[in-house]
């Protein structure tokens, strides 16, 4: 399959807005007729794929001035691009298709999140994605992984003791909308049967460090909401509280930087988020940790 129509299905299967694949077609165009450009692409690829991602960008960032196109445009056609190749990386080590399916989703929503935030087709969080691409983390269900070291002094949860150093499960929580109990549950045991080797087939202790952990925000989601829910599933371990509400752009997009009672409330939870602060609320997040 041509790197032209894999970009197509691509695009197509991870459900990126008509509009959106219009644009990255039209701009793979642009670069496949010029001879300059398009090395200049394949040599950015080659290095993403090969772990010189700091090189890639710089790469990119250049391409992006020669071709006066924006850098988070030019960064999620990389990425694009570096998909066949790391579905060739799936296939050699013989792990599962749904997995790299599962995990490449990514692509559209942080697709979705730059256009909602910036009203631009592309990606503001590049830095974020090396770790798909060199396979250190990956998608099981609904719910993001990857191995970590635990940072913190030992504790003890359901009488397993993880102490400063020891192998731990990062879970991400991906921007793709609502997750039910069963869709999380179904996750969780995926990663366990993924990660079991890799935790020589003892119990995982998996750890979030997430806004959605802030204690104090607890209250302001629903009780009986499936964030709520998530929220229960954890011990606490560690809260920081924060000068400003960094993640204010996951609620409020393009508006976050707006004095909250400026903040949209067309969600419950945009006008709740926008009452607490409000009120005085203070912004902070916090680390969680259950065994699975």
């Amino acid at each position: 399959m041509s790197d032209e129509l894999f970009l197509t299905e691509l695009m197509s299967k991870i459900h990126f807005p008509q509009e959106a694949q219009e644009i990255f077609l039209a701009l793979y165009q642009r670069i496949l007729h010029n001879p300059e450009y398009d090395n200049s692409m394949k040599s950015a690829v080659q290095l993403f794929i090969h772990t010189s991602s700091e090189k890639a960008f710089a790469e990119i960032d250049k391409l992006s001035v020669e071709l006066k196109e924006h850098s988070y445009t030019m960064s999620m056609l990389l990425l694009l691009l570096c998909a066949k190749p790391l579905m060739e990386k799936y296939s050699e080590k013989g792990l599962p298709e749904d997995i790299y399916w599962d995990s490449i989703k990514d692509l559209g929503y942080k697709l979705k999140e730059c256009h909602h935030v910036y009203g631009i087709w592309g990606t503001f969080v590049r830095d974020w994605f090396p770790g798909y691409y060199q396979m250190s983390r990956f998608a099981l269900g609904r719910m993001q992984y990857e191995c970590a070291s635990f940072s913190f002094d030992t504790v003890t949860i359901n009488g397993i003791t993880i102490k400063s150093g020891d192998k731990v499960l990062m879970i991400h929580i991906p921007s793709s909308g609502s997750f039910t109990k069963e869709e999380r549950l179904e996750s969780y045991h995926k990663a366990k049967e993924f990660y079991s080797k890799e935790f020589d087939n003892q119990p995982i202790p998996v750890v979030c460090d997430s806004w959605l952990l802030y204690p104090a925000y607890k209250e302001v989601f629903p009780t009986h909401s499936n964030i709520r829910s998530f929220i229960d599933d954890f011990s606490y371990i560690y809260e920081k509280a924060e000068e400003e509400f960094l993640d204010a752009w996951r609620l409020f997009g393009n508006d976050y930087n707006k004095s909250p009672k400026d903040w949209p409330k067309t969600t419950s939870l945009q006008k709740a988020f926008a009452e607490y602060f409000i009120s005085g609320g203070k912004a902070g997040i916090g680390y969680g940790i259950f065994i699975l």
